[in-house]
């Protein structure tokens, strides 16, 4: 492992100058090496002055010093090199006070050795995710949401003491910044396993302390065989499916209209709004002629979102994008009828714009996750099949060159408005295709003599 991490620390003159020094690579820096991760910053944990460290490591990298907190500066260069003092008195306090075992290994640069107290590189190999100590949770909640973070990106397990620590201590999560709660958040909606960490997320009760307003999903309502939030967890599942298998399902066919989703804050964004699409149901139950009814839940829901996604830190976009998810949900599947008009679904195009695919599909998990859909998921493909007609022939039209005359320009000539004009413009388009006329100028002069040829045989 040794050779590893030096192999990878020669590409960095700044290392060098560090083996002088009493300096640690710690943290994600070294987990990532394990694993074969990305690195985007190097972790280090110094014993000498943090400010002097961080001068001279600028000075070698020709970097940019930042002040992160009052304990961490970070060197902004080809990459980022994050430089902290130490939690203890010795390398071994500090890494016995991180949040997990694998975060727990460190590298000793002046004696090119690997530290690992708490066998983290062991819990990286097994893929488990382990406290370092009892009371982790309670010094930073926030750890129990990088837990499930960790969970969902390299679907690992969380062991068993871990899990329950979290359950304990989950209520502690509200005292976190909304800030930090969000970039977690965002971080493992966009893993490639999202509904692992929704489920887990509810599991641990740390959904419910997030968010109170799932709470009411939970309770069952009569003359529903499941209650919502059973119906939410099939909608994420659902969707975590098709998000990683979208080549190979029913949607293969306009894969190219997801290319918003291959941003990954983008993949968050839809399965939050697949979390939050029936959220106020509870708020508009109703039954009525024996039926079940839940009338403008759509606009009460994204109401409710704007009110969570400020409480949270979402940004402005974040909120104006989900909100209008949520408040648009429903017409996928009223524009699954027979009877829907082309002119209702390029409504529908102008509204969602880029998302209406996306929302499409979100509208097809929810009716695979309900037993009683409007007109069957069969509806939702023969919805993909007339909107992507309809952006086929809406970029033909964006890809025409603009004419080379108008109606404008005949009127000019002392023709009076009439069927005829369609017949002049068109000859023009039919010569312009065929090579013969090029430019304005050539169609005006030949427009001339299509006007003199009609006038003389008085056809217009």
């Amino acid at each position: 492992m040794e050779q590893k991490v030096e192999l990878y620390l020669k590409q960095y003159p700044v290392f060098e100058f560090l083996k002088e020094t009493d300096s640690f690579i710690v943290g994600g820096t070294i987990r990532n090496l394990i694993l074969d991760e990305t690195i985007e910053d190097i972790d280090i944990l110094t014993f000498n002055n943090v400010d002097e460290i961080s001068k001279q490591i600028a000075k070698i990298t020709k970097g940019t010093i930042v002040k992160l907190d009052d304990n961490t500066i970070r060197v902004v260069s080809n990459i980022n090199y994050d430089v902290s003092s130490p939690r203890g008195n010795n390398i071994f306090e500090d890494l016995n006070k991180r949040d997990f075992t694998f975060n727990a290994i460190a590298y000793d640069i002046k004696n090119r050795l690997i530290i690992d107290p708490l066998f983290g590189i062991d819990d990286l190999k097994n893929g488990i995710i382990r406290m370092c100590y009892n009371s982790a949770f309670q010094d930073d909640p926030i750890r129990m949401l990088r837990a499930i973070r960790f969970l969902s990106i390299y679907n690992f397990k969380i062991e068993m003491n871990t899990y329950n620590q979290i359950l304990k201590d989950s209520y502690l999560i509200k005292k976190s910044a909304s800030e930090r709660i969000h970039y977690e958040l965002i971080k493992m909606f966009s893993s490639p396993n999202p509904y692992k960490a929704f489920k887990f997320l509810i599991d641990l009760n740390l959904a419910f302390q997030i968010f109170p307003e799932l709470e009411d999903l939970r309770k069952p309502l009569e003359h529903l065989e499941q209650n919502i939030l059973e119906h939410t967890l099939k909608v994420v599942e659902f969707l975590d499916f098709y998000l990683k298998y979208l080549d190979k399902s029913p949607f293969h066919y306009y894969i190219h209209r997801f290319k918003i989703l291959n941003e990954d804050s983008n993949k968050a964004i839809l399965i939050i709004a697949g979390i939050f699409h029936d959220i106020a149901k509870p708020k508009t139950y109703s039954y009525e002629n024996n039926q079940v009814h839940f009338y403008g839940h759509d606009v009460e829901g994204s109401r409710m979102f704007k009110e969570i996604g400020r409480r949270l830190s979402f940004s402005r976009n974040e909120i104006k994008i989900i909100s209008n998810l949520i408040l648009n949900h429903m017409h996928p599947h009223y524009l699954s009828a027979p009877e829907t008009t082309r002119k209702a679904i390029n409504r529908f195009l102008n509204r969602l714009g880029e998302w209406a695919f996306p929302l499409v599909l979100m509208a097809f998990c929810d009716a695979l996750a309900t037993k009683l859909s409007h007109y069957g998921v069969s509806g939702h493909l023969k919805l993909a099949r007339i909107m992507e007609d309809l952006l086929v022939e809406r970029e033909k039209e964006a890809n025409k060159p603009p004419k080379l005359i108008t109606g404008y320009d005949i009127m000019e000539r002392g023709i009076e408005p009439s069927p005829i004009y369609k017949k002049i413009l068109q000859e023009i388009e039919d010569l312009r295709a065929e090579g013969i006329i090029k430019t304005r100028e050539e169609a005006l002069k030949y427009l001339d003599k299509i006007v003199e040829k009609y006038k003389n045989l008085k056809e217009i």
